[in-house]
């Protein structure tokens, strides 16, 4: 049995969250119901990075 752990599960749900987003990090805080400043660190905590637009 493979189990993730809470921090990979954390890092995973919050990329989905951005994505869905378009990376706004206001609606992506929202959606979570934490603040812009609590995803700012987690984006920084986890080492996310927008997608490169084209």
């Amino acid at each position: 049995m493979d189990l993730k752990t809470l921090k990979e599960i954390e890092e995973e749900h919050l990329q989905k969250v951005l994505e869905k987003t378009g990376w706004n990090i206001e609606k992506a805080s929202h959606l979570l119901k934490i603040s812009v400043s609590q995803v700012k660190r987690k984006i920084r905590t986890h080492g996310l990075t927008p997608p490169e637009s084209s």
